[in-house]
């Protein structure tokens, strides 16, 4: 890798105008400057250009003429950049000016495939953006597959993967039938093959509103996470017996999203039956919560009086 290594900036956009000023802002702010910013605009029904004024010179913009999944728009964007390096900035996220500079020195070991680091939540309260650390913790570094397995703890806002980890086939980047767990998938992908470093500081602001998708359709998320395990299955045959512990928490998580979802739309048996698949894959006092209240609603009702 060289010395100053091209890092692309890749922002996705759908009709996003709202924050898009301030993501593009924060990435041309950067105090490390060897870096091509890519807006790929997935047929927007505004006009993305417009919405951008002056911003267009400084940038490279790209648009699909049909809407794409986020997983096909976001390799549709990995083909126009040019770094050895990529780093994701979503419409209505931000990266903190240090970003860059405090990440990119991790790639001197040439077997770190990814860098990621603490990222802020920003949600609003009466009326005011607020700023909360997302982890209090220490976070997991070098071969972290395992515990990787059993959450995706890597804010998408702070993560830079080496070009070069990915697969020669565009098949095995994001996953092109998936909205929500793209990045999950392929991190655990590059965590299988190569060491992740992390950062231990906050260099990312992680927007939390109303109009995110991941938490709009929560149960969607839960239904990929259950589509990922055949294509992992595919560079960890092994998946099952070398990570049965790390497996038996991730399906327990699965069914329980489940279980939320299909209680949100009153199929309570349905619930009930996937919390309980959830508690045999995993015991833990979580579960046995949602179970509780969703067998004996009529306590809870008593609470609220």
């Amino acid at each position: 890798m060289s010395k100053e290594p091209l890092v692309s900036i890749i922002i996705n956009t759908h009709n996003d105008t709202k924050y898009l000023n301030e993501a593009i802002k924060s990435a041309l702010s950067q105090t490390y400057t060897n870096t091509e910013i890519i807006l790929f605009d997935n047929a927007s029904n505004v006009d993305i250009r417009a919405s951008i004024g002056n911003y267009l010179e400084k940038i490279k913009y790209f648009r699909s003429e049909e809407f794409l999944t986020l997983g096909a728009a976001r390799n549709s964007a990995i083909t126009h950049s040019n770094g050895e390096l990529i780093t994701f900035l979503d419409a209505d996220d931000i990266f903190l000016e240090n970003k860059l500079d405090k990440q990119i020195p991790c790639f001197i070991d040439k077997d770190v495939g990814l860098v990621y680091s603490n990222t802020y939540h920003m949600s609003k309260k009466n009326s005011k953006w607020v700023d909360e650390k997302l982890h209090t913790a220490r976070m997991p570094e070098d071969k972290i597959f395992s515990e990787l397995l059993k959450t995706n703890f890597i804010p998408f806002n702070t993560a830079i993967i080496r070009k070069s980890c990915l697969s020669q086939d565009q098949h095995y980047w994001f996953n092109e039938n998936f909205n929500f767990c793209t990045d999950y998938e392929l991190f655990l992908r590059i965590s299988h093959d190569f060491k992740v470093c992390y950062v231990n500081e906050i260099l990312g602001k992680w927007r939390i509103h109303g109009e995110n998708y991941t938490l709009k359709k929560p149960y969607l998320a839960s239904a990929e996470r259950y589509l990922m395990i055949p294509r992992i299955l595919e560079f960890e045959p092994e998946l099952f017996n070398k990570h049965k512990k790390e497996m038996d928490i991730y399906l327990s998580e699965v069914f329980l999203d489940m279980g939320r979802y299909f209680m949100h739309i009153n199929r309570r048996s349905k619930a009930i039956i996937c919390v309980i698949i959830s508690i045999i894959n995993s015991f833990n006092g979580k579960n046995i919560k949602i179970l509780f209240h969703y067998l004996f609603p009529f306590i809870n009702r008593m609470r609220l009086r």
